[in-house]
């Protein structure tokens, strides 16, 4: 395997875990990226880490070897939710910067230890969700500021699709942080501070979770912001497939497709439709995860971690929130 030299301006990667994402999306993006080089990649299995070592010309490791590597600057950590907060801390806690899969934790108290970990290493910390970096989600802020909706009245976002092929999928594991919640629904909630950056309450959610599963397949909410905007969220592992937003207003209403899974070479569609008329909207295609190692690089240099950090804590307590008020609700039926 390549052994890399430690180079001060290039800033070394060790990819934890062999995720389809890391293959699919984030190694060719580190891979092609001027400011990263990948170094190495962790597996339980060092023999499943090979082909991909082989392909990138990197080393292999143990996960615990590559948290202690001198020569590793950032660690990508795709494992699931439920290993987060271990490999999080640990990652953080012998000085390395830290891109981590979404949902950063399984509960509030997890996430609130990994930022506390990223604050005395002084170090980042970035829940990956991509579809901040993508050019649309800029076009479509662009449109609300110019006022093209109007007074915005109601958000609504829908993130769906179909049971996954193999029954034992991480995502349908409680024990690996698993449920439709922390996955597809983390977008949805995401994407109310996202767009309308303002705070939202959660008034109600359900979490559903058919007979035979140990998470929830589906759910949704109803949230509202003191500036009297409603936002209506649903999500799940056994839909037909959404993935979208609406942005209803005074005078007119705008929704947009493929708000986070847009791939690169796709051409996203904005719709703006008014009393007067439909306008659409064919936007250039970009890649969202080179723009979001583009602010990750950035960051890293500047050492401007607090954005970061204190936009983790708010994705981590409206997930805390949307669980607690399905609980209360359930109280309240039963």
């Amino acid at each position: 395997m390549k052994k890399n030299k430690k180079n001060a301006n290039i800033i070394q990667v060790g990819i934890m875990g062999c995720a389809s994402i890391a293959e699919r999306s984030l190694m060719p993006a580190f891979n092609s990226h001027p400011e990263f080089q990948l170094h190495s990649i962790a597996s339980r299995s060092l023999v499943k880490a090979m082909p991909l070592a082989a392909q990138y010309e990197i080393n292999v490791c143990r996960y615990d070897e590559l948290v202690r590597s001198p020569d590793i600057d950032l660690i990508y950590i795709p494992l699931p939710t439920g290993l987060h907060e271990e490999w999080v801390t640990q990652s953080l806690n012998h000085g390395k910067h830290v891109l981590c899969e979404k949902s950063l934790g399984v509960s509030l108290a997890d996430g609130m230890k990994m930022q506390q970990a990223a604050r005395q290493s002084n170090k980042a910390l970035v829940e990956n969700f991509q579809f901040q970096y993508h050019s649309q989600q800029q076009f479509i802020k662009n449109m609300l500021k110019q006022g093209d909706v109007g007074e915005i009245r109601c958000f609504r976002s829908s993130f769906g699709f179909p049971p996954f092929a193999n029954a034992e999928n991480i995502r349908y594991q409680q024990a690996l942080g698993g449920g439709a919640l922390l996955d597809s629904g983390a977008y949805t909630l995401k994407a109310i501070d996202f767009f309308l950056e303002e705070r939202f309450t959660v008034r109600a959610s359900r979490l559903m979770k058919p007979h035979g599963y140990e998470v929830d397949i589906y759910g949704g909410g109803f949230l509202d912001s003191m500036s009297g905007i409603v936002a209506e969220v649903a999500f799940g592992f056994d839909h037909f497939y959404q993935c979208n937003i609406e942005i209803w207003g005074s005078r007119g209403k705008l929704t947009a497709n493929r708000v986070f899974t847009a791939p690169p070479g796709f051409s996203p569609e904005v719709v703006l439709e008014t009393p007067n008329c439909i306008k659409r909207y064919q936007l250039e295609p970009d890649n969202h995860f080179i723009n979001m190692l583009n602010h990750l690089a950035d960051i890293i240099q500047t050492e401007n971690f607090e954005p970061d950090y204190e936009a983790n804590e708010i994705q981590l307590k409206q997930i805390e929130s949307f669980k607690r008020c399905h609980c209360s609700n359930q109280d309240f039926e039963d």
